[in-house]
């Protein structure tokens, strides 16, 4: 079985983020490509959030800010398709700095959408027919096509690269764990707008 990763549940309360730019360099979290080397990151929480520093959160530009115990958690259930860089994060309101944390970089992504079983809404301007890379605007009823996803771990969704997936034992790792700022929900029939 395979299980999308979303943020929350609403009691860990995660911060919101922000990367602080990277002098001469753009960079992209979601296009599944390697990014080569980066200087230390920087993640700031705005003054007035009261979220705080759980093991998974999100940052803008899109990119997954994940603790130490989330990657070991990972390691374990043997994912090998994710680069680290090392990030701190800063608290405007307190100034406090808090390293440990990692920005994740999921590297490769999967054409796996069953488009016979899901239900989905394209981006305006890409054809209803043709799936692109982040074509689709939401899924109403996501469903995969396993064949196509040839027994990854974890990856991100080609057709959507906003969807984070991972298999039963990436989820087993993560609850033993106990980590927290996530939720695993069933990929079929999810409803997903991301």
């Amino acid at each position: 079985m395979y299980y999308v990763i979303r943020y929350g549940p609403a009691e860990d309360n995660a911060a919101s983020l922000y990367m602080d730019p990277i002098p001469g360099k753009k960079v992209s979290f979601i296009r599944g490509e390697r990014l080569g080397t980066l200087p230390p990151l920087t993640f700031r929480k705005r003054a007035g959030d009261r979220g705080g520093f759980v093991d998974y959160m999100g940052a803008s530009p899109s990119c997954m800010v994940v603790s130490g115990r989330f990657v070991e958690a990972l390691r374990s259930a043997g994912v090998d398709n994710v680069d680290y860089y090392p990030a701190q994060l800063v608290d405007e309101a307190s100034g406090q700095t808090t390293p440990g944390y990692q920005a994740a970089n999921v590297v490769g992504l999967i054409t796996c959408v069953d488009r016979e079983k899901s239900v989905y809404t394209p981006m305006p301007g890409f054809p209803a027919d043709v799936v692109q890379r982040n074509g689709v605007l939401e899924f109403k009823a996501l469903h995969l096509d396993y064949s196509k996803v040839q027994g990854a771990k974890l990856f991100r969704l080609f057709e959507k690269t906003g969807i984070v997936i991972v298999d039963e034992s990436v989820k087993e790792a993560i609850e033993k764990a106990g980590l927290r700022g996530i939720r695993l929900m069933p990929v079929e029939g999810l409803d997903a707008f991301y």
